[in-house]
C-alpha cells in the first residue's frame, strides 16, 4: 500500500462510549476511508445502537456513511446489554447528541451492501468488529467464498488473563460465544484476524490528563459542542466504572479504538505505534460455567487457524492519533454549528 492510498474500512459496532472514539478515528484519520457501518445488539438493544450510530455520525457531519441495522440478538437468542457501564441507551452521559439527520438503511440490504464493498475493494477492505460477532458469523456463514477476499478482520474481544464477565470472559465474546467460536476457529478467517484482547486494551486508559485534552478548554462551557460531547461521554464512562472500582480509579479503558488503530500499522502507516503480536490459535468456550472464555493454545498447536493477538502498543502515540482525529473532527462537526441550549432542550434519549 502506498502512502497515497487509504484503508477502506467497514465498522460493525454497538455504540457505546468507546465505539464512538473508534468511529471518530476511522472517520477523521486521513489514512482511513470509512465506507459503511453496521450495528448489532451489545452495549444496548439494537434500536439504541442503531440510533446512536446515526446520531453520532450526524454530529460528526458524516451523514454520507450508510448505517445498516444487523442482528438484534445473539445466535442463541440472548440480549444482554451493559447498562451498568454505558447506561440504558448505550450512550448516556450527554444531552448534546443531536437527533439523527438521516435514516438507517434497510436491514435486508446489510449483507448485500457489505458483500458489494468486499468485492469492490478486491482484497483491501478491512472490517473492524468492535461488538459481539453475531453479524459477521451470519454474514460469512452466508458468503463463505468472501472469507479470503477481505484484508484484515480486526476484533476487539476476548481476554486471557483479564475479564469483565463471569470472571472468565470478555463482554463481546460472552455476549455471543457461539458467533465468536465460529469466527475464531475458522481456518480461513483466522488468517485475517487481528485480535485486540482485554489484556491489552484495558491498559489504554483515558486518564485525567487525557480527558482534559479531549475537552481542549478550561471548562465544558468554553468548549465547542463536539469537544463538550466527547468529554461528557467519556466522563460519564469514567464515573460509572469508578462506582465499582473506588475513588483511586485512574480512568476508563478505551477498548474499541485500539483495534482500529492497529490497522494503521499493519497496513503500512504509523510505524511508531510499535504494535506487538503473538500468533496463536484461540478456542472459545460455548455454554457452561466458562461460557465466553477465550483460551490461547500453545505455540504451533492448530497452526492452520492461528490469529495475530495484540500484546502491546505505544500508548502515547495511540492517544496522539485519537486527539489528532478529534482536532480534525472539531473543524467539521455538524453540532458545532448548533445552538447548545436548543440541543439540550431538544434532547431525547
Amino acid at each position: 500500500m502506498t502512502v497515497q492510498e487509504q484503508i477502506p474500512i467497514w465498522i460493525d459496532c454497538d455504540p457505546g462510549q468507546d465505539d464512538i472514539v473508534a468511529i471518530t478515528l476511522a472517520a477523521y484519520n486521513p489514512h482511513f476511508k470509512l465506507v459503511g457501518l453496521s450495528t448489532v445488539h451489545g452495549n444496548a438493544e439494537l434500536t439504541y445502537t442503531t440510533r446512536n450510530a446515526l446520531r453520532f455520525l450526524t454530529a460528526l457531519n458524516k451523514m454520507d456513511i450508510p448505517v445498516y441495522p444487523g442482528s438484534s440478538s445473539s445466535l442463541h437468542g440472548n440480549i444482554d446489554g451493559a447498562p451498568e457501564v454505558h447506561g440504558k441507551t448505550g450512550l448516556n452521559g450527554s444531552k448534546l447528541l443531536p437527533e439523527p439527520g438521516y435514516k438507517a438503511e434497510r436491514h435486508e440490504d446489510f449483507f448485500p451492501a457489505l458483500k458489494k464493498q468486499i468485492e469492490k475493494y478486491n482484497g483491501k477492505l478491512c472490517i473492524a468488529a468492535i461488538a459481539p460477532l453475531t453479524n459477521l458469523a451470519l454474514f460469512f456463514g452466508k458468503y463463505p467464498e468472501l472469507k479470503n477476499q477481505i484484508h484484515f478482520l480486526t476484533v476487539m474481544g476476548g481476554g486471557f488473563k483479564r475479564f469483565n464477565r463471569n470472571e472468565v470472559a470478555e463482554f463481546n465474546i460472552f455476549d455471543d460465544s457461539q458467533a465468536a467460536h465460529d469466527i475464531f476457529e475458522d481456518e480461513v478467517l483466522s488468517q485475517h484476524i487481528l485480535l485486540a484482547p482485554l489484556d491489552t486494551t484495558s491498559t489504554v486508559r483515558a486518564t485525567a490528563n487525557i480527558r482534559k485534552q479531549v475537552l481542549g478548554s478550561e471548562s465544558v462551557v468554553l468548549a465547542s459542542n463536539f469537544r463538550a460531547l466527547m468529554y461528557q461521554l467519556v466522563h460519564f464512562f469514567y464515573l460509572k466504572v469508578k462506582e465499582r472500582k473506588g475513588p483511586d480509579y485512574v480512568g476508563p479503558s478505551v477498548h474499541d479504538p485500539v483495534a482500529i488503530a492497529s490497522l494503521l500499522e499493519v497496513c503500512g502507516f504509523e510505524k511508531k505505534l510499535n504494535c506487538r503480536y503473538i500468533s496463536r490459535a484461540v478456542d472459545v468456550i460455548v455454554d457452561g460455567k466458562e461460557d465466553g472464555a477465550t483460551k490461547m493454545l500453545a505455540e504451533n498447536e492448530f497452526p492452520g487457524r492461528t490469529i495475530k493477538i495484540l500484546t502491546d502498543l505505544n500508548r502515547e502515540k495511540f492517544w496522539q492519533l485519537i486527539l489528532d482525529a478529534y482536532a480534525e473532527a472539531d473543524k467539521n462537526a455538524y453540532i458545532n454549528g448548533l445552538d447548545r441550549q436548543k440541543l439540550i432542550e431538544g434532547y431525547k434519549p
